[in-house]
């Protein structure tokens, strides 16, 4: 099987962004994280999140190139902004779910520094036996990509979900706004393969991205799962690069 995670940045870089997505029509699982979902015509999608001239109905374009897929979309901040994961309908979904990972009811959207709720999804699909896909997009502070009590927070909460599921295979992926020496991440790498570090990826960033810290995104995998392929695509459809995994 095979796993794109991709930070779409709201879609700001639309066709190209639709583009990929339909070339790569045959990989099974999107976890794709900055979705705008049905946002009425009258909000900016600036007015939910700092992100100007990003793609109001973006799931819904997605949907229209996956027509072989499933979409799962999980909001975040508000009714129109979130997570989304697609899985081919030949794979049988057992159960969806999320985890709110971070709570901030005085977000300000015009506050460079503000950050909304997070959460996680996460989905259980059935193919021989099952295994839990699990889609994140972490804690931002505008401050850089470093420790800080929220991320810890986040971290153990992640950990605890892991646990919960020790029992089934599990891929955890997205982007964490998180550097990889980070004790955020080495919690996160307590019996999971961090298959970024683990391939000595050094960016995972576009040349879109004008800022130092280049880690962002993440693909952990548990014992079980057994890993075919790793690869940063080199597609710039986003200022975050996209991450395919093969997998048993």
């Amino acid at each position: 099987m095979k796993l794109i995670t991709l930070n779409t940045w709201g879609g700001k870089i639309y066709q190209p962004l639709l583009e990929f997505i339909g070339k790569n029509e045959d990989v099974d699982i999107f976890c794709f994280q900055e979705i705008f979902h049905n946002l009425d015509e009258k909000t900016s999608t600036a007015d939910l999140i700092v992100a100007d001239n990003a793609c109001k109905k973006l799931f819904n374009s997605i949907e229209e190139i996956l027509k072989n897929h499933e979409g799962y979309f999980c909001p975040v901040h508000g009714a129109s902004y979130g997570l989304a994961t697609f899985v081919k309908k030949n794979i049988q979904v057992a159960e969806v779910g999320n985890v709110l990972l971070y709570k901030n009811e005085n977000f300000d959207p015009n506050d460079d520094f503000s950050d909304h709720d997070r959460k996680l999804q996460w989905v259980k699909i059935h193919n021989d036996k099952d295994t839990i896909i699990m889609n994140v997009h972490g804690h931002w502070t505008g401050k850089g990509k470093k420790d800080n009590p929220i991320r810890l927070r986040q971290s153990k909460q992640i950990s605890n979900l892991l646990d919960k599921f020790k029992d089934v295979p599990r891929i955890l992926c997205g982007d964490f706004n998180l550097r990889p020496d980070t004790e955020s991440i080495r919690m996160l790498e307590k019996n999971m393969m961090n298959l970024v570090v683990k391939n000595g990826i050094t960016s995972t960033r576009t040349s879109l991205y004008s800022k130092s810290e280049k880690f962002a995104d993440y693909i952990f995998t548990s014992p079980e799962v057994e890993v075919i392929d790793f690869k940063i695509l080199p597609d710039v459809v986003s200022d975050h690069t996209p991450l395919l995994l093969e997998f048993k």
